[in-house]
C-alpha cells in the first residue's frame, strides 16, 4: 500500500516539473509577491510603526516582521491543496465512480496527490523565493534551532488542518455539483483569518480573542510565530497540541461526510 502511495507522490513531482512554462510562471508570481509584501511593510514600519499599525506593531519589529512575510509567502507556496478542485472536477464529470473502483483508499490517492505537488514546489518555488529573499532581505533565520524542530512539526500539522478543510469543502459537490464561489470563499477566509496576509496581532483585541476558538489561526500564524519567537517554546507546544485537537475533529467530520457521499454515488449509480 506504501508503495502505491510513494508511485503516485513520484508520478505526480515529475507530471508537475514537466509543464516548464507552468513552472515558471508560479515561480516568478511567488517572487513579485514577497517583493511587493515585503516593501510594503517597509513602507508601512517607515511611516511611524506605532501609530500607523497600532499596537501590533509594539510586539513585532520590522525584521521580525520582513521574516515573517517571507516565511508566509513560502508556506503558501508549498501548502497545496488541491483536493478540493480535484473532488469537485471529478464529481462533474461524473469520474467519481470510476474513482471509488481503485484498490486503494480514494482519499488517500488525492493526499498522495497534493504531497507530490508540495514536494515538487519544494524545488521549484521554496528555493528560488529562499534565494530571493537571502538576496534582497536578508536569509530569514529562525530565533532558536528549537523554534526551528518545533516550528517544522507545527508546519506539519498546519498542512494537514488546511488539506482536511479543503477536502470537506470538495466533499459538498457530492450534493450541489455545482461548488461557484464556495472554493474562493473558503480560500478568502483562510487567507485573512490565518495570518496569512497580516498577522492577528494587528487585529482588534476582539477579533483575536475570536480566532483562537477557530482552526484558521493555527495554520499559519502559529508555526510562523515560532519562527520567529513571538510565540516562546512552551507556548508552542500548547498551540501544537491545539492544532492536534483540530485535526482530530476533521477527521472525524471527514469520515462521517465522506460515509454519506459514498452512500450518495452508490444509490445514485446502482
Amino acid at each position: 500500500m506504501l508503495r502505491a502511495y510513494g508511485y503516485l507522490v513520484k508520478m505526480r513531482i515529475l507530471t508537475a516539473l514537466a509543464y516548464r512554462f507552468e513552472v515558471w510562471i508560479g515561480m516568478i508570481g511567488d517572487i513579485i509577491l514577497l517583493a511587493a509584501s515585503v516593501y510594503i511593510w517597509k513602507a508601512a514600519y517607515a511611516g511611524g510603526a506605532s501609530a500607523t499599525l497600532g499596537a501590533g506593531a509594539a510586539q513585532i519589529g520590522l525584521q521580525s516582521m520582513v521574516t515573517y512575510t517571507v516565511v508566509s509567502v513560502l508556506l503558501a507556496a508549498v501548502f497545496q491543496t488541491g483536493v478540493q478542485n480535484t473532488i469537485y472536477s471529478q464529481v462533474r464529470e461524473g469520474n467519481i465512480a470510476l474513482d471509488f473502483m481503485k484498490p486503494i483508499p480514494l482519499l488517500g490517492i488525492y493526499l498522495s496527490d497534493d504531497l507530490g505537488s508540495m514536494a515538487s514546489a519544494l524545488v521549484n518555488k521554496a528555493i528560488p523565493l529562499i534565494i530571493v529573499a537571502a538576496l534582497l532581505f536578508g536569509f530569514p533565520m529562525p530565533v532558536s534551532t528549537g523554534a526551528f524542530a518545533v516550528f517544522t512539526m507545527s508546519c506539519l500539522f498546519s498542512f494537514t488542518i488546511l488539506w482536511l478543510m479543503s477536502a470537506l469543502v470538495g466533499l459538498i459537490a457530492f450534493w450541489v455539483i455545482e461548488l461557484g464561489n464556495l472554493g474562493m470563499m473558503k480560500d478568502a477566509i483562510v487567507r485573512i483569518l490565518s495570518g496569512s496576509l497580516v498577522p492577528l496581532w494587528f487585529f482588534p483585541e476582539s477579533v483575536q480573542k475570536i480566532s483562537e476558538w477557530l482552526p484558521f489561526q493555527y495554520t499559519y500564524q502559529t508555526p510562523i510565530g515560532i519562527y520567529i519567537g513571538q510565540i516562546p517554546l512552551d507556548r508552542a507546544l500548547q498551540e501544537i497540541v491545539i492544532q492536534g485537537l483540530w485535526i482530530i475533529v476533521f477527521m472525524l467530520l471527514l469520515g462521517l461526510v465522506w460515509r454519506r457521499a459514498r452512500g450518495k454515488v452508490m444509490v445514485q449509480g446502482g
